[in-house]
């Protein structure tokens, strides 16, 4: 039981406060849509529908979770990872990498996006969690991710752990591209200062 309240409350986080109340704060003070798209075609395109595909399995494979029984075993279960010490791990780093995510995303203020604007020129935001890491917000998210595989280990929440972390590695590329046009030499000084993950 202790697994299914877990997943819920990932859920919760996940996609009511990192992305929907977080998304509705940012249009308030703003009335500026976060949700940027990156591209139709190419590697931002295929990215894009990657990463689209990715969050989107999420929540779907926290309701097959939750309602168990046969349909789980159609996400094919590595039963041998089924063990209660992975479980409790998971718990805790699932949630660790979300509010770290969370956390990251409102020290963003203003500047949080999804995606890339290329018209837009946001404030570089170096301080708090983004002194240790470039990307605290991915950091966390690839946590929250492999904590979530560890409660709910299939072959589908395998997949969307396996593709998360090279889809997110070329969306932060395109992004530092971004960075670079956008903040020049202010951005470069501070690559060459924090690492891209920790």
């Amino acid at each position: 039981m202790i697994y299914k309240i877990a997943i819920i409350g990932y859920v919760i986080l996940y996609t009511g406060i990192a992305l929907a109340i977080r998304s509705l704060i940012l249009y308030r003070n703003t009335g500026i849509n976060p949700f940027k798209k990156m591209g139709d075609t190419g590697i931002k395109g295929f990215n894009e529908k990657i990463m689209i595909l990715g969050a989107t399995l999420i929540p779907v494979i926290a309701i097959i979770y939750l309602i168990g029984g046969s349909l789980y075993e159609y996400l094919v279960p590595i039963k041998y990872l089924e063990i209660n010490g992975l479980k409790q791990f998971g718990i805790v780093i699932m949630l660790i990498g979300c509010v770290i995510g969370i956390i990251a995303q409102f020290q963003m203020g203003d500047s949080w996006r999804i995606g890339i604007d290329e018209k837009e020129r946001t404030e570089l935001i170096t301080n708090k969690l983004f002194r240790y890491s470039r990307n605290p917000i991915y950091l966390g998210l690839l946590i929250s991710f492999m904590g979530f595989f560890f409660i709910a280990p299939n072959a589908l929440s395998l997949c969307c752990l396996v593709l998360s972390y090279p889809s997110v590695e070329i969306k932060i590329r395109l992004e530092e591209e971004y960075l670079i046009q956008k903040h020049g030499e202010k951005f470069q000084e501070y690559m060459e200062k924090v690492n891209r993950w920790i």
